[in-house]
């Protein structure tokens, strides 16, 4: 029997353990998770970015906070007393827009994050060109620049948070979740491929693109499904100014990796998992953007490749947290990060934390965020920068 059995140990499952270990709970909770190495799980095939480029108060407040947890981050997860190394590198953001509608969009969330204390920098076409010596800005009439967004490694992340929580006394099971035991009111236990139960009093599912389905078992409809997200590693023979992420105008984005850089594609997907990943994609698609709009990729050269999964919001690409309204009253979720959820992983464990303790949000208020709205059928939309 488990007071709290949570369904997904990567960066939210272990994230949520590590906070409520340390309100003094970690022998209340059991986090089931199927692949300890997590090889195929989104958080650690992510860019590993934390942004404060959001259009919305609460995306900025929660990868605010995440900003602070992973800058602190070999600190707050020590364990053996000698903080290891974990970098944020504040290479920055760069969001790149034309024609008046889009420019219109970015100036208001130049507004809104410079309300809420975020250094930004709104950039027209001039301004971005002498920042940004490399860069070709034919077609761009203006940019958003976020010069103290940064990145992390988030292998190392997810990692970091699953230790910590196992040495404040989190019990991990490696098994799979395959079903629900449950009565009228609410999820009784948790059914393992293993063929254990797990007798639960709150059961919360943190499974990533793995999510959905899991709901699907015990009738909660969630507009949330898995899209494949494709990345390339390439270096260059021609020396270049550090680039942040940057994203052009029709959705190519790129970024400095190391010796060399990332590039992928912010497209639609059909729904589904999918580890193909499509180098005629970028010999025929995404080279030639990246050349236009920096001409000494002209002689790059790839040298990776991988395919991710996003766990798309299909409604308005926004966290869906909190219980199953109208449904299982002990039955949680986080889903539907659409992409952003390693820099949100800290945020979504103190909150998640704080409703199951408290019954309410204490930090910050994620109420506009709940399942309410998908029963009202009411999307909360952000404009601007998406992942």
């Amino acid at each position: 029997m488990a007071d709290i059995v949570i369904i997904g140990g990567s960066i939210m499952g272990s994230s949520i353990a590590y906070h409520l270990a340390m309100a003094g709970h970690a022998g209340d909770i059991v986090v089931i998770e199927p692949d300890p190495t997590y090889e195929w799980a989104a958080a650690p095939r992510s860019s590993g970015g934390v942004r404060l480029m959001h259009g919305l108060p609460e995306n900025i407040e929660m990868s605010r906070y995440g900003r602070e947890v992973y800058k602190d981050f070999a600190n707050l997860m020590d364990v053996d007393g000698e903080p290891g190394r974990f970098d944020f590198k504040e290479f920055g953001y760069l969001f790149m827009v034309s024609g008046a509608a889009d420019t219109a969009v970015i100036e208001e969330n130049w507004r809104v994050q410079t309300g809420l204390g975020v250094k930004n920098d709104l950039l027209d076409r001039d301004g971005l060109a002498q920042r940004f010596p490399s860069f070709n800005v034919d077609g761009v009439d203006a940019a958003l620049h976020a010069p103290e967004d940064g990145f992390i490694d988030p292998h190392a992340a997810v990692i970091g948070f699953r230790r910590k929580a196992r040495s404040l006394g989190v019990e991990y099971i490696q098994d799979r979740v395959v079903g629900f035991d449950a009565d009228a009111t609410k999820v009784t236990g948790v059914v393992l491929e293993s063929g254990r139960r797990v007798d639960a009093g709150v059961v919360v599912n943190v499974a990533g693109a793995w999510g959905p389905a899991l709901c699907e078992m015990i009738g909660m409809k969630v507009p949330v499904e898995p899209m494949r997200r494709m990345t390339f590693y390439f270096e260059t023979r021609d020396e270049l100014e550090e680039f942040p992420l940057t994203k052009s105008p029709g959705g190519v984005s790129f970024r400095t990796e190391g010796a060399g850089y990332t590039a992928g594609w912010t497209r639609d997907e059909p729904g589904g998992f999918n580890w193909e990943v499509e180098q005629d994609l970028f010999d025929k698609s995404l080279w030639p953007a990246l050349a236009h709009r920096v001409p000494k990729f002209e002689s790059l050269k790839v040298m990776r490749s991988w395919a991710g999964h996003y766990a798309v919001n299909r409604m308005d690409g926004n966290t869906i947290i909190g219980p199953w309204v109208g449904g299982l009253e002990n039955f949680y979720v986080a889903t539907g990060f659409t992409g952003a959820g390693l820099q949100k992983g800290p945020a979504i464990g103190r909150a998640m934390t704080e409703l199951l303790l408290h019954g309410e949000y204490q930090t910050l208020d994620l109420s506009r965020m709940s399942y309410q709205r998908v029963i009202d059928e009411e999307p909360l939309i952000e404009t601007g920068f998406t992942a």
